[in-house]
């Protein structure tokens, strides 16, 4: 399948996934998928780990070994994930790679679960490459089927001139703008200028909900999905499916 084994020792690039559920706003019981997070022992905080790879020179292996475990582990579960989304997280780097192109194709041979349900979420904390170079990537992922996310909107202009230039299928608003929701005026006018300008075109999850009245507020103004603590912590993928 290419190149997914990471050149560094086992035990420091041993990890595991947790998975925390989206859920639709208009009905805290029904789940609209899992964000897959990526976990280490050996690496306390997941930022830690991407760093060490990235100074390593394996951002793209390392990124595409929790890809590759990701679809695996929950490709046994495909008939659980039945109308349900699953988010996993990526690199615009490793997104614009040809390899991971091609490891995706030969992965996609051996998939129960369709592309639909696959959420490619873009990962901010990497510096976004040339939008028209990141854009024919994204366009030959919908293309397949594949579904974009991008993540953390709201947090800085990059994000949003992305927005503007990729048109992701789903857009996730950064916690800054849940956080005390309630008692903002300002964050909720905010709020609502994000559903009218990306509402239309694109799935809206407001992230980073910790409290009850955060969440009614954000309910009552018409947010579709949302995804926090109050609504479901990282468990173990069993603890879940």
């Amino acid at each position: 399948m290419g190149s997914t084994n990471l050149a560094l020792p086992e035990k420091e690039t041993d990890f595991y996934h947790v998975i925390q559920p989206i859920m639709k706003l208009s009905d805290v019981n029904q789940v609209y998928g899992y964000e897959v997070l990526l976990r280490s022992e050996q690496f306390p905080n997941p930022e830690l780990l991407f760093n060490y790879a990235k100074e390593q020179d394996q951002l793209f292996d390392l990124d595409m070994k929790s890809i590759h475990k990701a679809l695996t582990t929950f490709n046994n579960e495909a008939e659980n994930l039945e109308g349900l989304h699953l988010f996993i997280n990526i690199f615009p780097s490793t997104l614009i790679s040809p390899d991971f192109h091609y490891n995706l194709q030969q992965l996609k041979s051996m998939l129960n679960i369709p592309p639909s349900s696959i959420v490619f979420e873009i990962n901010e904390a990497e510096k976004m490459p040339d939008l028209a170079v990141l854009n024919r990537a994204i366009m030959d992922l919908k293309r397949q089927g594949f579904v974009i996310a991008i993540d953390d909107i709201g947090k800085g202009e990059s994000s949003l001139k992305a927005v503007l230039e990729l048109e992701p299928n789903i857009v996730k608003i950064d916690r800054y703008f849940t956080r005390d929701l309630a008692t903002s005026p300002k964050k909720q006018k905010v709020i609502k200028l994000m559903l009218q300008l990306f509402g239309e075109e694109s799935t809206i999850v407001l992230e980073g909900f910790e409290c009850k009245e955060d969440l009614l507020t954000a309910k009552a103004m018409g947010v579709p999905f949302g995804q926090g603590f109050y609504l479901g912590r990282p468990k173990p993928i069993r603890s879940y499916m």
